[in-house]
């Protein structure tokens, strides 16, 4: 395996090749893994595994001791697999773990205790450990795992902060962007279940500690042994590394140089994959049924790249459809999602909306200048349905839109297979069950300005994990309707 030098040359490209570890035993908040059925570009004893991880806390941010570790614990399991093996608690042999390597991207991590100190452990035993930043979220936690990581005596270990002039996201060169993504990959562990598992790839909603990681609902989902999925979006992690100069418009971008971004087409045929490379913008692999939007991406309400407006445009409404979003913030420059949804919901589909309780008048004037951040605008829109909307607030730090809905053939990804597997999409459409996740919410900087990753999976089984991390927040103590 490569090095990454500080410059993240296309050439220090890691090799998930070598299994490595990982530990900790499955608890409430990590369902059952989704092992697909199609071929695996490893060979069968490495096949394409889906994981999704969730934090629930029953009452939030009000100290730490009413936090949720769940999510946080899965992934120091997940880092923990680059050197330690599962199954015996024992040291990797030292060549296999300085094969291994883990890359990190996070927005902040306040307070934070998690994953850092594993990352830590990690870099001493000899892995490649990569960690990203954004410069205006930095904390004493972040400031002290800089100085962990680029302590001299290391093998192979570096911390980086983000910043282009006004811009202090990674991969946007706009005023005012922030880097906003959150992404682990390691190159070799181990599932849950203690399977040894190559080019892992955890993305979600959670930062590394705080607020937004113990003490807020959060997801991730992981993907295992997908080479497709490994390649693209590791590209994607050296283009943020290498603060590359992408404008506003990142799958145009990816789309203009789609040969680095991904495997060759004959590969790819080789390994079950739909297409090689990511000529669209986006990467894909129909092996995972996982989609991952990067942006920011220059989306209007009516030229068809914000992700969230495609999904919905794919909906053919009746009585059966269902929408649910899960969302920190819904603001007023995303109000043509609202006026989609009133749409969709005078076709038939039930829609309910979680939202952010928040108590500080700090945030209020951030946000919507009132508790719940739902914007007054967006209210007002979705009260103009001939059914009800149903809002309610409670304390989410995901992003997450589930669709249980007829939906017609996704325009923004060609690539995308239908449930039979194929590309065979009907006409009037087909009924199934989709996951939008990761870490963008709905507003406008976080769309076009903005390092943000959304993801999408088709997958029925992580819907399901999905549907009961929206039951959990049900039941969870700050929930309320909220009538508007």
């Amino acid at each position: 395996m490569g090095s990454i030098a500080s410059s993240a040359e296309d050439t220090d490209t890691p090799n998930p090749q070598a299994p490595a570890t990982s530990s900790d035993p499955v608890t409430s908040g990590t369902p059952a893994a989704s092992v697909q059925a199609a071929a695996s570009p490893y060979g069968v004893e490495y096949p394409v595994t889906l994981e999704a991880n969730f934090s629930r806390p029953y009452r939030a941010v009000t100290s730490s001791a009413n936090g949720d570790f769940t999510l946080l614990d899965d992934l120091e399991r997940l880092i923990r697999g680059s050197y330690i093996d599962p199954r015996t608690g024992k040291k990797l042999p030292k060549s296999v773990i300085q094969g291994n390597t883990v890359l990190v991207a996070t927005s902040q991590m306040p307070q934070s205790k998690r994953v850092g100190r594993v990352l830590v452990k990690a870099a001493k035993a000899g892995v490649q450990v990569r960690f990203i930043h954004g410069r205006a979220t930095q904390s004493a936690s972040s400031r002290a795992l800089q100085k962990a990581l680029n302590k001299k005596g290391l093998r192979d270990s570096h911390f980086k902060i983000c910043a282009k002039g006004k811009s202090l996201a990674c991969l946007s060169g706009l005023k005012g962007a922030i880097m906003h993504s959150k992404l682990v990959m390691v190159s070799n562990t181990f599932t849950r279940d203690n399977q040894p598992a190559k080019g892992a790839v955890w993305t979600g909603s959670a930062n590394l500690g705080g607020r937004s990681a113990e003490q807020t609902y959060n997801n991730g989902l992981t993907v295992y042994n997908d080479s497709k999925l490994w390649a693209q979006t590791f590209q994607m992690w050296k283009d943020m590394y290498a603060e590359r100069n992408i404008g506003n418009n990142y799958l145009g971008y990816v789309a203009k140089h789609a040969s680095r971004y991904g495997l060759a087409p004959a590969d790819a045929q080789a390994a079950g994959y739909t297409n090689g490379y990511a000529k669209y913008g986006m990467f894909y692999s129909n092996l995972a049924n996982v989609t991952i939007y990067a942006t920011p991406i220059r989306a209007t309400p009516t030229n068809g790249k914000d992700p969230i407006l495609n999904t919905l445009n794919r909906i053919v409404p009746d009585d059966q459809c269902r929408i649910r979003l899960q969302h920190n913030r819904f603001k007023y420059r995303r109000i043509a999602v609202a006026e989609k949804l009133v749409q969709l919901s005078n076709g038939g589909c039930k829609i309910s909306a979680v939202a952010y309780e928040d108590n500080l008048k700090v945030n209020q004037k951030l946000h919507c200048q009132q508790l719940i951040r739902i914007c007054r605008p967006i209210l007002d829109v979705l009260k103009t349905s001939n059914q009800r909307i149903d809002v309610a607030w409670a304390k989410p730090h995901d992003k997450t839109m589930l669709v249980d809905a007829k939906m017609r053939r996704n325009p923004l990804n060609p690539e995308e297979v239908a449930p039979d597997g194929t590309l065979n999409w009907p006409a009037d459409g087909v009924r199934m069950k989709l996951v939008q996740a990761g870490s963008a919410s709905l507003t406008g900087s976080n769309l076009v300005v903005s390092d943000e990753i959304t993801t999408e999976t088709t997958d029925p089984s992580i819907y399901e994990d999905y549907l009961e991390h929206w039951k959990a927040i049900l039941k969870s103590h700050e929930y309320k309707a909220y009538p508007y």
